[in-house]
């Protein structure tokens, strides 16, 4: 592995700190990512919804595409892997790069490790390393000790945040289509019936959930990728092994620098001396050159290594070696100014005495405090049950629609309407008038009495009239009270008189 050039600061960071690190990663490479997750997923979750609207059933594709998660996750994977090493790959070069990888570890992962929680993890392992299987089970037990819980906190926390994504649609969906325009199939959807609910709304469904994946999943992705290294980097020291070639390289350049300014500044001294020693060997013999490490040392070094292993066995024997072990304590944060304070302390002994005393007063405040708020409770436990409140008298026309359903309507419901409107008493005179509309509204669809139908319910059966204009009217009726109820919109007194003209005010009237 070339870590020289490797792009992300390794280090060794916290569980957060390395999440975040994936996060910016996937960022800063958000574009080939997401370029090669499209250009890859788009035809598989085409082709799946085609399987299921083929075999008559369309859930078939929701599911398919969910279950098929950690063969999409190996695109990602490849566009992140390649970009630490600052050469993000294009799609295309990310969808042929998909033949590189051994297929062995997915299909183990769309089979018996579907539900594993661990996938993030396990994925850049399997990978990356191309270890035997003997390996990669060595190797994971290792790699997922102190982050297999955080490993699984992740899983679970992109699973909800694709809930909130896909839920967080259907409901805002929810919210802007009207009642009366809102098809039953919907409602269904949101019931959870499927028998009920129309194909166009379990393909739409799929889509969305799709969507939610597709800003999710390489989050996941790069998330466990950046813990992988993370991890990697705490057991191997990446660091320490970082610093050390950016060192060896640096001093490299700086020895060639120096060996040749140190070869140009010896050549004119050596070229003085050699002169003088050339004259004076003229005719002296030659002496033998050493070429041989025993001719210059004149011993044999120890070459059979027993020594050095013993000492590694005896490091390896050392219960110490490859354990860890995590200590905590209380450590004053500046132990030099506590020193400092108490050399320039006058008189300690009077500053500890002073110091119990106030100790000591402050439990007595606190015994005092709890004996006060105890004593407070026994004289005021009587007290503390609530009265029955007495009933008030209220008059029908005070009532809203669903408190005066028993109450029988008047005989001339326009003018009982028309009279609290007059006398400034508007809400309870277009409440008078919801009620009177859903009664006759009720007996011309020859429905049973109903207590707990809203606004929302009489708004669907007012498409039951067969009457347009009675339609309309129930409408118009129910449209205006919830402006007054719960907005608080009341209409002019010409809308009031269109609404008190004809049926249901008047029940004999035509609308």
């Amino acid at each position: 592995m070339e870590l020289e050039r490797i792009s992300v600061v390794l280090r060794p960071r916290v569980t957060r700190e390395a999440v975040d690190l994936g996060a910016a990663m996937l960022r800063a490479n958000a574009r080939a990512v997401w370029s090669a997750w499209f250009a890859f997923t788009l035809p598989a979750f085409v082709l799946c919804n085609a399987l299921g609207l083929l075999l008559d059933l369309p859930w078939l594709g929701w599911v398919l595409v969910w279950w098929l998660k950690p063969l999409f996750d190996r695109v990602p994977l490849y566009v992140l892997s390649r970009a630490v090493f600052d050469r993000a790959p294009g799609w295309r070069e990310t969808l042929r790069g998909q033949r590189q990888w051994s297929w062995r570890s997915t299909l183990a992962g769309l089979t018996w490790l579907r539900i594993d929680s661990s996938r993030a993890l396990r994925l850049p392992l399997d990978l990356l390393e191309g270890a035997t299987r003997q390996q990669r089970s060595a190797r994971w037990k290792v790699l997922r000790k102190r982050i297999l819980g955080d490993v699984s906190l992740l899983t679970y926390g992109c699973l909800q945040f694709e809930l909130v994504l896909f839920l967080s649609f259907w409901l805002f969906a929810w919210l802007l289509i009207p009642d009366e325009w809102r098809p039953e199939s919907l409602g269904e959807l949101f019931r959870g019936g499927t028998q009920g609910v129309s194909t166009i709304w379990i393909v739409l469904g799929a889509g969305v959930a799709y969507l939610a994946m597709s800003a999710i999943e390489p989050l996941y992705v790069a998330c466990g990728f950046a813990l992988y290294l993370n991890r990697r980097t705490q057991l191997e020291a990446w660091d320490i092994d970082l610093a050390f070639r950016r060192m060896r390289t640096r001093i490299e350049a700086l020895g060639k620098v120096l060996g040749v300014l140190l070869c140009l500044g010896m050549l004119p001294s050596l070229h003085a001396q050699a002169s003088p020693r050339a004259q004076a060997s003229v005719g002296a013999p030659e002496k033998p050159i050493a070429t041989s490490i025993e001719k210059v040392f004149g011993t044999l070094p120890a070459s059979d290594g027993k020594r050095f292993a013993e000492a590694a066995a005896q490091v390896y024997r050392d219960p110490r070696f490859g354990g860890e072990r995590a200590t905590r304590g209380w450590r004053l944060k500046h132990p030099w100014q506590a020193e400092r304070q108490q050399q320039e302390m006058p008189f300690p002994a009077l500053g500890r005495w002073l110091s119990a005393i106030f100790k000591g007063l402050l439990w007595l405040l606190l015994g005092a405090a709890l004996v006060t708020l105890g004593w407070f409770a026994w004289r005021w436990r009587g007290r503390w049950q609530a009265e029955p409140e007495e009933p008030v008298a209220m008059s029908s026309s005070s009532l809203l629609p669903g408190e005066a359903a028993e109450l029988p309507l008047p005989d001339d419901l326009a003018a009982a309407t028309r009279a609290l409107w007059q006398a400034q008493r508007r809400r309870e005179a277009l409440a008078l008038l919801y009620r009177g509309c859903v009664e006759h509204t009720a007996q011309l669809l020859q429905l049973p009495p109903s207590k707990d139908a809203t606004e929302s319910d009489w708004l669907h059966r007012a498409g039951a009239i067969e009457d347009v204009a009675r339609a309309q009217r129930v409408v118009a009726i129910v449209r205006t009270w919830q402006f007054a109820a719960y907005a608080g919109r009341y209409p002019d007194d010409a809308a009031i008189e269109q609404l008190l003209t004809g049926w249901p005010a008047q029940a004999g009237a035509p609308a």
